[in-house]
């Protein structure tokens, strides 16, 4: 298979700025979606029991989209492409979709079956109002079999990514947010007045968006005459590297997800209403970080494990630097107007209908917390490909493994002060520990750390964002004392222009201090001082 060689740094930039367009496009489409679920069920019975009975299933989505299915695959696909034995590629990935097929077919059915089992076990605080874990149980049941869809979808995806092409992946997530909204219009209302009835409807509205998220994903596959059929064997050694390389790597990857299960589990014994806030928070939270981490951490994997594969040492050490310098630069400021504006945020988007006062408190506390480890969070999806290029799981396996023990250990003891929030903040510094630990193993591996321009350019980025955070709040401040209960488009557009003034603000002053990353973004040029991740 010949595949034009677009790997350079260029390439991979512009390939994530098509991916977080889709995000965008996805996270926005995400953002109607929560408000349109807030006003239906704020925080109440059903919103939590819904929150959990998807987080099983979302947590092993998360993992696949965004980590060890991902980062196993395409390594191993990538060296066979480079390969160019004829159709060779082809028979793995149909190997290799089969064999999923089958995985995630008795994963289903084996959750589906023992729910009633282990729900009671990870909500024992739900057992103390009646009906909640009953319907939990019936939640979960309902959408396990979405796992099966978004499975074999991020399969597909990967697949896509191998080949060049990101716009089919990139818009996959926005079919799942049009099906929950059109069940929550269209079939919730038809339910029934209870929220406990109504919240069936949305569960079916995600297996239907699971199932068209691999059907979007099937016509760019046709065109590269991959049959979809059943062809499974186990005979293929490049499937078992894909498993050797996958099965440790849901630590390694996934320990964002991992810690936000354990948040749920813990939030359980919380006053109600505190899963779903934390839900709701950590949504919010999770729109930079889906639009830009996520988005560059996946364009980059291909490239970086092209130079692993070649052997091209400074050219995957260039590539991670200026991946980390890149993430730096856009998550600090959006960090920064996060906590400023937390509260006019929250209250935009969620403060109406069955989402009141109390609500907003407890989604605010959430939210904050969550915030402070945003740049973490997103580091961690930086660096974590280095090592899958490299198609090393181990390492990031032990660092996910200590990180997950402090996350646990602080969640016991922050809780006891902060409820809720100490739930969040645990989380947050667990990702910092995480971050710390795979940058030493890095160091450690491979001789390969990010360089001093990385710090310098942190810095600026830093001293950029307070710039624009005290503008933000200059704005915020004056529009409260202009319209201290302005209606909801005011509400949007005093928002709006004081997100404008704090992104201008913060440009303005990237500018004056000479950042070289705003240089590259606006005309994709090397940014001064770039060391390329000495040692």
């Amino acid at each position: 298979m010949s595949i034009p060689d677009r790997s350079g740094r260029g390439h991979w930039v512009l390939s994530a700025g098509k991916l977080s367009l889709g995000t965008l496009l996805s996270r926005l489409l995400g953002v109607a979606r929560d408000m349109l679920r807030a006003y239906l069920f704020g925080t109440g019975i059903a919103a939590d029991a819904f929150t959990v009975a998807f987080r099983l299933p979302n947590m092993l989505r998360a993992l696949f989209a965004e980590g060890a299915l991902s980062a196993a695959y395409v390594p191993v696909l990538a060296e066979t492409l480079e390969k160019g034995e004829g159709d060779d590629w082809k028979r793995f990935v149909l190997n290799t979709a089969s064999v999923l097929a089958l995985t995630l077919a008795l994963v289903c059915l084996l959750a589906i079956l023992l729910a009633p089992l282990f729900v009671p076990l990870i909500t024992p605080g739900f057992a103390a109002v009646p009906g909640k874990t009953a319907l939990t149980v019936r939640l979960t049941q309902t959408l396990f079999p979405y796992l099966f869809f978004i499975g074999l979808a991020t399969l597909a995806m990967a697949t896509l990514h191998s080949l060049r092409h990101f716009t089919a992946p990139a818009l996959s997530a926005s079919v799942l947010n049009l099906a929950m909204i059109a069940a929550m219009l269209w079939v919730c209302p038809r339910l029934g007045e209870e929220p406990t009835r109504r919240i069936q409807g949305l569960a079916w509205g995600i297996l239907a968006g699971g199932l068209l998220q691999l059907a979007i994903q099937l016509p760019p596959l046709l065109r590269h005459r991959i049959l979809v059929r059943f062809r499974a064997t186990l005979r293929d050694p490049r499937l078992w590297r894909v498993a050797a390389l996958m099965l440790p790597g849901v630590l390694g990857m996934g320990v964002a997800e991992i810690n936000a299960f354990v948040d749920t589990f813990l939030g359980s014994l919380l006053p109600a209403g505190s899963v779903s806030a934390l839900e709701y928070g950590n949504r919010v939270m999770q729109l930079p970080l889906g639009v830009f981490a996520v988005a560059l951490g996946t364009a980059v994997l291909p490239t970086l494990s092209r130079h692993a594969a070649r052997g091209e040492h400074r050219e995957l050490g260039e590539g991670f630097d200026l991946a980390l310098r890149l993430t730096l630069f856009i998550l600090l400021p959006m960090t920064g107007f996060l906590l400023v504006a937390h509260r006019p945020i929250l209250q935009l988007l969620f403060e109406r209908g069955a989402f009141g006062a109390q609500s907003l408190a407890l989604t605010s506390r959430a939210f904050v917390f969550y915030s402070l480890g945003l740049c973490f969070y997103a580091s961690v999806k930086v660096i974590v490909p280095v090592f899958y290029a490299r198609q090393n799981t181990r390492a990031p396996v032990r660092t996910a493994v200590t990180a997950m023990a402090a996350n646990i250990v602080l969640n016991v003891i922050l809780m006891q002060w902060l409820q809720l929030g100490g739930l969040a903040l645990a989380t947050a510094l667990a990702s910092g520990l995480n971050v710390a630990l795979l940058l030493r193993a890095m160091k450690r591996l491979y001789g390969l750390s990010p360089s001093p321009a990385v710090a310098r350019a942190g810095l600026r980025s830093l001293a950029a964002t307070l710039a624009a955070c005290a503008i933000a709040m200059a704005a915020l401040l004056l529009g409260a004392r202009v319209a201290p209960q302005p209606p909801l488009a005011a509400r949007a557009a005093l928002l709006g222009g004081a997100a404008l003034l704090a992104a201008g603000g913060y440009l303005a002053a990237a500018r004056l201090l000479g950042s070289g990353e705003l240089a590259f973004l606006l005309g994709l040029r090397r940014p001064r001082g770039e060391g390329g991740g000495r040692g």
